[in-house]
């Protein structure tokens, strides 16, 4: 018999409250105009499922009174206090997401971690995320390894969970979408804003609701962004990661009984520091004033231009206020022999550049136009590379960029289309890169999106007011390349 999903009465609200601001947003994008067969279909399935929710959430509240009188009767109450005391750390419903009855202890920080995880797995569990293209289960997958499991004093974990925790409850989803369109709030919603503002890293910004968050959420890409697939990704709570690396232990065969000697590796420690990047979406007073799903819709936007910036920084990026790009930390350059132009003993050598230790784990990563012209290179489909070395994975996978691949493979390895990669075929551009990059191109990311509002606008001749507001989305994000040498980037001479 399957589990039947239990929920508390706000999040029935919440679903209520979401579908009929999906409705009119429907609604007002048909306005004055019939329906096509399918909106037509989904507006009656969300009047049909509000009218659901709505039955459930009387039924409840039904039930609620129901209890209420009967504990008024005293003879209808078991006498005795041992049936009034709540048990230490358990929470239900909207109760997880009350801070102040967490456990906490100076004699063991670990019962307090491990009680935030805990609820923390509850709210992911019970979240519906509105991204359009993000799978479920494959989205609370993500969240649960971000919060580990609550063992061993992870702070980090512990830093996330309260992140969850502060901006995932339905009362803060309210809360968040009042603000930005400027409507009054309750004084508990306010106190809720005011939790959330202690999670930023400046006052007067709200950190955006963990189910619309694009920096805990991993979503589609509105550009070719293969970095955040292939690179090695983790999530902080501080303005830099720092880690140690190592150049080997170099052991060596020696005589009997002769004094050996220091085969210790030379240790180094890298660092990622995060960098701000923002975004300012001005919109007029009547639009957040009349549409409903504004938040969730201007959190896709924010989404999708994230995306996009970031698929040409990762790629390109300077690393003087914005992330390292892959190209840019790659300095280990293989330049081709032909001028001008791309033939096939240039790519074997290009490959044959890359040392061993980091040929298993590489993947090369090319603008589409280099692909194409890797493609032209055995036209005649002989003995050259298309056969052996290039192998569609499939039709669908081809068509489709299933998994971000570009539906080949080159020498055995992985190939994927990066769009902020150059594709020009001229002297000294470099047009591909060959390496390790889960292990060696770090992506960190400052969990949290913050958004503010900026209440009036003002025409810059004027200074008067122009009946507009702005949303000013703001996130921290770094990423380098930790070893140069785990790398070959192809240069044309």
């Amino acid at each position: 018999m399957a589990a039947v999903e239990r929920r508390t009465k706000d999040e029935i609200a919440t679903e209520i409250a979401d579908l009929k601001e999906r409705r009119q947003a429907i609604d007002s994008e048909f306005q004055g105009q019939r329906f096509s067969p399918e909106k037509r279909d989904e507006f009656n399935q969300l009047t049909a499922d509000i009218k659901d929710r709505e039955e459930t959430l009387t039924e409840l509240s039904r039930r609620e009174q129901l209890l209420a009188e009967g504990a008024q009767n005293e003879n209808a109450v078991e006498q005795g206090a041992y049936f009034n005391v709540p048990k230490s750390g358990v929470a239900r419903g909207e109760d997880i997401y009350d801070l102040s009855t967490v456990t906490r202890s100076w004699d063991s920080p670990e019962q307090e971690e491990r009680e935030l995880n805990d609820r923390a797995l509850r709210a992911v569990e019970a979240a519906r995320f509105p991204h359009q293209d993000a799978d479920r289960e494959d989205t609370q997958g993500h969240l649960e390894r971000l919060l580990g499991d609550g063992e061993g004093g992870d702070r980090k974990g512990a830093h996330i969970a309260k992140h969850l925790l502060v901006t995932g409850s339905p009362a803060y989803r309210r809360a968040f979408t009042k603000y930005l369109s400027g409507q009054p709030r309750t004084q508990n919603e306010e106190q809720m804003l005011y939790r959330a503002m202690s999670l930023t890293t400046t006052s007067g910004g709200f950190a955006v609701p963990f189910v619309l968050d694009p920096t805990l959420i991993p979503t589609s890409n509105g550009a070719i962004n293969p970095y955040r697939q292939i690179g090695n990704v983790i999530q902080i709570t501080v303005d830099e990661w720092r880690g140690v690396s190592s150049g080997g232990v170099t052991p060596a065969f020696q005589a009997e009984a002769a004094a050996t000697t220091d085969a210790s590796p030379t240790l180094a420690q890298p660092t990622v520091s995060t960098e701000m990047a923002r975004a300012t979406i001005p919109y007029s007073i009547e639009i957040g004033m009349d549409w409903g799903s504004f938040a969730s819709e201007m959190a896709g936007e924010i989404q999708d231009g994230k995306d996009v910036l970031e698929a040409t920084k990762f790629a390109v990026g300077s690393g003087t206020n914005e992330p390292f790009g892959v190209v840019t930390g790659a300095t280990t350059v293989f330049t081709a022999a032909d001028t001008d132009s791309l033939i096939l003993a240039d790519i074997y050598s290009w490959h044959n550049a890359l040392p061993p230790r980091f040929r298993n784990g590489a993947v090369a990563t090319f603008n589409n136009n280099i692909l194409d012209k890797i493609r032209q290179i055995d036209t005649a489909g002989g003995s050259g590379m298309l056969q052996p070395n290039i192998q569609l994975r499939s039709a669908a996978q081809a068509a489709t960029m299933i998994d971000g691949r570009a539906g080949v493979d080159l020498f055995g390895k992985p190939v994927y289309e990066a769009s902020g990669q150059s594709g020009a075929v001229t002297t000294g551009q470099l047009i591909g890169v060959l390496g390790d990059f889960g292990r060696y191109y770090k992506i960190v990311d400052r969990v949290g999106l913050t958004v503010e509002v900026v209440q009036h606008l003002q025409d810059a001749t004027t200074g008067m007011p122009t009946g507009q507001r702005a949303l000013f989305a703001y996130w921290r994000v770094g990423a380098k390349v930790l070893s140069a040498n785990a790398f070959r980037t192809l240069k044309l001479a």
